[in-house]
């Protein structure tokens, strides 16, 4: 059980998968000039682990199942650094640079299963009839106007544990730069504590994200790794995983920052201001 406590904590970090099995092209429909345009890599890797101890079912043969369905900016569309910061969020991999090779490296990765002991086999296919863990992420990838959206959805199960894990990720590109945009390019994410708590105690439209928070969490709000632009160029949401802010059955939260009400509480920086145009500010 405690190996399998570790395999769900490390997974909302780790489960990145990817090889290019697949490699067809998507073009992102956008108004702007410079078209954001993907290729979907797929890919699948199953493994059968047994082991005497330390096992969910000691005796027996369990199956796991490491799967991707993702999409990847075509060459070209984001700078070498932006790049390796895209192989990292997927794969949480800093030693390796390109796609291909951290992909293999997760799909093919069933070693945390052998740290006790157990045989780690792979093969062609489980048998659906029986249970398995397995780790998959899927994701895919709008435009509107010169930012480009990669949304990632991660999900995890390990045999014998009370449920699954998943999680829901963004990574905003801006475009023209090819550099992926950060919070604190936006806002000094140093001063940004006290005003996520005044969103949520102040703003209708987070009165649910109110009502779900562990109850002597409102004071002190963390700012999240994950955020999203909406399309108008009006809002910043914030993205909070299961237990981050709130209990595993109320699921991923997210808290929504109007940019003109945002910029009453907090500077935005010159770079946030011609991100999201003029008006955006009371300057």
């Amino acid at each position: 059980m405690k190996k399998h406590i570790f395999i769900i904590a490390a997974c909302l970090l780790a489960i990145g998968c990817n090889r290019t099995n697949g490699g067809d092209n998507d073009t992102i429909a956008s108004d702007s000039i410079k078209t954001f345009t993907t290729k979907t890599l797929t890919g699948e890797q199953n493994f059968l682990v047994y082991s005497d101890e330390e096992f969910p079912f000691a005796g027996n043969t369990i199956g796991l199942r490491n799967t991707y369905n993702i999409v990847w900016p075509t060459e070209g569309m984001m700078t070498p650094e932006a790049e390796r910061e895209l192989v990292h969020i997927y794969f949480c991999n800093d030693k390796i640079n390109d796609l291909e090779t951290a992909a293999r490296r997760w799909l093919n990765d069933a070693s945390f299963y052998t740290e006790d002991g157990a045989t780690v086999t792979p093969v062609d296919k489980i048998d659906d009839s029986s249970w398995y863990s397995y780790f998959k992420i899927e994701s895919e990838c709008e435009q509107h106007d010169d930012i480009a959206t990669i949304y990632i959805w991660r999900e995890n199960y390990a045999v014998a544990a009370a449920h699954g894990l998943y999680s829901s990720e963004y990574v905003n590109i801006d475009v023209n730069s090819g550099n992926i945009i950060h919070l604190n390019d936006i806002v000094d994410t140093n001063l940004l504590g006290p005003v996520i708590v005044r969103a949520v105690e102040d703003l209708a439209v987070n009165s649910d994200v109110l009502k779900a928070l562990y109850l002597d969490n409102i004071e002190r709000l963390p700012v999240p790794a994950d955020f999203t632009i909406d399309s108008t160029r009006s809002t910043i949401t914030l993205i909070y995983q299961v237990y981050e802010i709130a209990s595993y059955a109320d699921g991923i939260q997210e808290i929504v920052l109007p940019i003109f009400w945002l910029s009453k509480h907090i500077p935005l920086t010159p770079y946030a201001k011609e991100l999201f145009g003029p008006g955006c500010s009371i300057d």
